[in-house]
């Protein structure tokens, strides 16, 4: 029985079984994990010169304010640093921000399909956490208004591209549903996956422009490839900042991490390199995907989302896993029907298509 009444609807977190243990039990030589939307590679080396120097002082506690990377951050974006909060990665502030807005009995949106996480960072706060599914698989800005129209609503959370199916937002639609969203709500804008996208999302420069009640996250997860030192970041506007920095715990982004992520912002070459990897690894994963009969659409992530033509994604990534690949069944995004697969290596990539093939075979 849940010590609080609200945690008897928060499904826990289930973590992967070690990788080991998995291929050990399949008999496995190698398994290829393409099933985390992780960064197809590691750490920049500047990023593990800084971390490696930060290690000889690990008896201190961190920079509780994150001065430097805030600073830094600020600078990039061209907003005031009081406006950029850090986190223990995008999922503790997409958590801080439900606690920011929500007392118990409140109500938060969000599209569904989407992220997990936006519905169990509601529901942990006491609130009601209202699902709006996705008119095909673009959000349906209607619907979202509609329901944030139901009473008691004070937050809404969009991801931008949507995670897992890899749209990007109408940046005119995103405008004028945020003009139409009442005073009290605050609008969480998920920009995780935001440095694959084609056309670089606006989320920030609406921060700059004065949007109120507005947060945007970003991470250094994925493009930095930093996904275990967890660092995630939020541009907000000054109220929802200074609500954040209220809720936010002391030393939640640890030195060497604050290090590794500083170092990696300098790294603009062996970045870009990335962000065009990722976006011809996308086309080359819809291309195989869509040979093996398999339903998708064009990504804007470092991903691709694809329906099963039998409904069952879970089975299907059974298969796969057993073939030495994993991707990501989706039923715990709202899409059991479907599969996610994360942009890996060219050897990696060429892994899955044959995987893939063999499976279908």
């Amino acid at each position: 029985m849940p010590l609080r009444r609200a945690l008897a609807g928060v499904e826990p977190y289930r973590p992967q079984r070690p990788m080991r243990e998995i291929q050990a039990e399949l008999g496995l030589d190698r398994i290829v994990k393409l099933s985390s939307n992780e960064g197809a590679f590691g750490p920049l080396p500047a990023a593990v010169a800084a971390f490696e120097a930060a290690a000889a002082e690990l008896n201190r506690y961190p920079d509780g304010g994150g001065l430097r990377l805030r600073a830094e951050l600020a600078k990039l974006h061209d907003v005031p640093v009081e406006q950029v909060l850090l986190g223990n990665g995008a999922d503790e502030l997409i958590r801080l921000c439900a606690m920011a807005a929500l007392d118990p009995g409140d109500r938060g949106v969000l599209p569904w399909p989407s992220f997990p996480s936006y519905g169990t960072s509601i529901a942990c706060c006491g609130g009601e956490a209202v699902r709006v599914r996705l008119s095909g698989r673009a959000i349906d800005f209607d619907a979202l208004l509609a329901a944030v129209a139901g009473g008691r609503t004070k937050v809404v959370y969009v991801a931008n591209p949507n995670n897992p199916t890899g749209a990007a937002l109408d940046a005119a639609e995103l405008r004028e549903f945020l003009d139409l969203l009442p005073d009290e709500v605050l609008c969480v804008i998920d920009e995780a996956y935001a440095e694959y996208a084609d056309v670089a999302p606006e989320g920030i420069g609406l921060v700059r422009q004065g949007s109120p009640r507005l947060a945007v996250l970003r991470t250094f997860s994925k493009l930095y490839g930093l996904a275990a030192l967890r660092v995630g970041y939020a541009i907000a506007s000054p109220e929802v900042a200074d609500a954040l920095d209220r809720v936010r715990p002391i030393f939640n982004v640890n030195q060497p991490a604050q290090e590794a992520a500083l170092a990696s912002l300098h790294e603009h070459d062996a970045v870009g390199g990335r962000i065009e990897h990722a976006r011809r690894g996308r086309r080359e994963i819809a291309h195989t995907l869509a040979g093996a009969g398999l339903d998708t659409q064009p990504s804007q992530a470092n991903f691709v989302y694809a329906d099963v033509p039998d409904g069952d994604g879970l089975g299907l990534a059974d298969h796969l896993l057993r073939a030495g690949v994993m991707v990501r069944a989706l039923s715990g995004f709202g899409a059991p029907q479907a599969i996610r697969v994360t942009v890996g290596t060219d050897e990696e990539n060429q892994l899955f298509a044959h995987a893939l093939e063999s499976v279908v075979r």
